[in-house]
């Protein structure tokens, strides 16, 4: 297994089907330019996009795997069943990552920063950036004690976000099944978490001691200009670039028009106790 100081090999997962393809040159690009210099690192490409997966030769460092664009929410629970779907791949890594669709990273993301390195650390995980200062019964954790999701009221330290996870692979992997069984399982007796993969990732995540907890400001949202020192970004699926959250998640064939987009967005809140409480908790984490 690599130390800190050798070059580890990683394995970076993406989803990108639909009308998400959209954001994968954002990601790609960007990933490129920023992600894990200090690594050998190489792509999977999940997609259903004909004229990306006709690309194939174009990626040096890109594997691409053809995936049919399931309808939400299932393309979020069965992510790890797609993932899983690659383990021979995954397995001759050291590392495996996965990250959202709309990441866009802005400056460098080097091993140290990223990869759970030190002897007690297995997986990498992220705090949600709008809730990790709340008290923990105001997490948005699954209460439905019938779900395998379900936590508990006065448990948990943390509350972890979906989009960014990994760890070493063979743990990576190892989550991959539990989060998948957990999916399964409630899907047959028709229950489906209240924030999908993200609740059964908290379930997992719940009480272990072997997780590398991400800063509160590693990450941003796109609108959140005073987060001026993350290191990734995600883009604004509202926006009329990509055509809007409902577009993209096609729920509609119609995207937003830039009138609409800025009439949404005109009159935004300054809510300065809340980035207040934030900036102060983040304090804690450094």
């Amino acid at each position: 297994m690599p130390d800190k100081d050798s070059t580890p090999s990683v394995a970076i997962l993406y989803i990108a089907t639909g009308r998400y393809t959209v954001f994968w040159e954002y990601f790609y690009q960007s990933a490129e330019n920023f992600l894990l210099p200090d690594c050998d690192k190489h792509y999977i490409l999940f997609t259903d996009n004909t004229e990306l997966l006709s690309q194939q030769g174009h990626y040096s460092n890109v594997t691409m795997i053809e995936q049919e664009a399931l309808e939400w929410p299932y393309i979020a629970l069965m992510r790890y069943q797609i993932i899983l779907s690659v383990r021979y791949i995954l397995e001759q890594y050291d590392f495996t990552f996965y990250f959202n669709g709309n990441t866009e990273f802005l400056s460098k993301v080097a091993k140290k920063d990223l990869l759970p390195l030190e002897a007690n650390q297995e997986i990498t995980l992220y705090l949600q950036p709008h809730v990790f200062h709340k008290n923990r019964n105001k997490y948005p954790y699954d209460r439905n004690s019938k779900s395998n999701a379900y936590i508990p009221y006065n448990q948990g330290k943390y509350y972890f976000a979906g989009g960014i996870t990994g760890g070493r692979t063979e743990s990576y992997l190892e989550m991959c099944e539990i989060l998948h069984s957990y999916t399964e399982s409630d899907l047959q007796e028709n229950i489906i978490a209240l924030w999908h993969d993200e609740s059964y990732l908290n379930k997992f995540a719940l009480d272990r001691d072997d997780i590398k907890v991400l800063p509160p400001y590693f990450t941003k949202g796109e609108n959140e200009y005073w987060k001026n020192i993350s290191k990734l970004m995600f883009s604004d699926k509202t926006h009329y670039r990509f055509g809007g959250h409902a577009y993209l998640r096609s729920e509609t064939n119609e995207k937003i028009t830039p009138s609409e987009w800025k009439k949404n967005n005109a009159k935004p809140r300054k809510r300065f106790t809340y980035r207040f409480k934030q900036y102060f908790k983040s304090l804690f984490f450094r």
